[in-house]
């Protein structure tokens, strides 16, 4: 049985644009992407691979991404952003009516079952959705202290949200104990059920995401980020950035390549045998670190290296915890690319780690990186 309880992510809060330039994947490649809340990996499937795979244990995360993947390969640009909840929509239901045969047995049930959730927009359906949209509301009428942000998406210049962040220096402190309150490991993981918030590597976690929030605001406009709306409005922004799927460009790529989409059921050292190795594999694995102790992280990379030929990439995402990439004589952790998009992601807050499978071993570390610590989509269980 399905659980009836909402999937833990239904949009997409990472900026997909950092895995296309950290896995650069071409017609020669096979990409594998943890499915998620779909957003990423649909965005990744428009830059076009030779073979693509979306993977996740979570049943309920492949059917929120075959759902959108299904509204993607029927709605023309407007309507799919209605029907996801980009806009304002009344008549989702009947939509989701004409979509739903070309569900998976598996994916129809799920949402035939949850009607509510596709009237209100499955973007929003998510449990992590519905607790940043509890903390937007509560941020939004804290009065001053928490008024500052608007200023900073209304900003023209970087100039100008620089000088908003420096006058109201004394609200910017005061919201930055309330975020640590509320990104504290135990009030994360019960607003938005999510384990990964109670492993950190530095202490405070809403402290070290703050400073990460700081940081970025002074080198990027907030109207760049679509989490950052999507934090403090509890939407994204229909007239601001979007995820790359979302996008009238996005939307026409990734519909032309959804004849690749293979969606599997499955822990990604279980999907490494399916695999073969004829071409690199660029792994594109989130923040999967965050789930797990960094001994089992390690020997994940270990085995996800070992199964890919020379050529492949292996990027991820760390947010709560520092997973760096494990001494493996395999492996070469480019660091220039993992400083690059570790500053410019607009994701904010996580930090990010690259490495390449090499076909001679790399130069044995001593010690772990300082960060360690048809088109109808088919479904396919492990």
């Amino acid at each position: 049985m399905m659980p009836r309880r909402r999937p833990l992510y239904s949009a997409c809060n990472e900026d997909t644009r950092s895995e296309l330039r950290a896995l650069d994947p071409g017609r020669d490649d096979t990409v594998v992407c943890v499915a998620s809340g779909g957003g990423r990996a649909l965005s990744l499937l428009a830059a076009g691979a030779g073979r693509f795979v979306a993977v996740d244990r979570r049943a309920s995360q492949l059917c929120a991404l075959e759902l959108k993947a299904a509204a993607l390969d029927a709605l023309p640009y407007p309507s799919f952003r209605r029907f996801l909840g980009v806009d304002s929509d009344r008549d989702r239901l009947d939509v989701y009516a004409a979509l739903r045969g070309s569900l998976s047995p598996r994916a129809r049930r799920y949402w035939n079952a949850r009607p509510r959730w596709i009237r209100e927009g499955v973007l929003y359906a998510g449990r992590t959705e519905r607790g940043l949209a509890r903390f937007a509301w509560v941020l939004r009428r804290a009065g001053r202290c928490f008024s500052w942000p608007a200023a900073c998406f209304a900003a023209r210049d970087l100039d100008e949200q620089r000088s908003v962040l420096a006058q109201r220096r004394s609200e910017v402190a005061r919201a930055g104990r309330g975020f640590a309150l509320f990104f504290h490991p135990l009030v994360a993981w019960l607003a938005m059920q999510d384990p990964s918030f109670l492993r950190s590597s530095e202490g405070n976690v809403g402290r070290c995401l703050y400073r990460r929030f700081t940081d970025w605001g002074h080198r990027h406009l907030f109207r760049e980020s679509f989490l950052l709306h999507l934090i403090y409005y509890g939407r994204y922004d229909p007239r601001g950035a979007l995820p790359i799927y979302l996008t009238r460009g996005g939307h026409e790529r990734a519909r032309k390549e959804l004849a690749r989409l293979e969606l599997v059921c499955a822990d990604l050292a279980a999907l490494r045998s399916r695999l073969g190795q004829a071409r690199p594999i660029k792994w594109s694995i989130s923040d999967v670190g965050c789930w797990m102790s960094a001994r089992r992280f390690d020997a994940l990379i270990e085995r996800l290296a070992a199964a890919s030929p020379p050529g492949s990439r292996l990027a991820w995402r760390n947010l709560a915890a520092h997973r760096g990439v494990p001494p493996d004589a395999r492996l070469r952790r480019l660091d220039a690319l993992s400083a690059a998009l570790d500053r410019d992601d607009a994701s904010v807050f996580y930090r990010f780690e690259v490495a390449e499978v090499s076909s001679a071993p790399a130069a044995r570390r001593s010690s772990v990186s300082a960060f360690s610590s048809s088109r109808r989509p088919e479904s396919t269980r492990a």
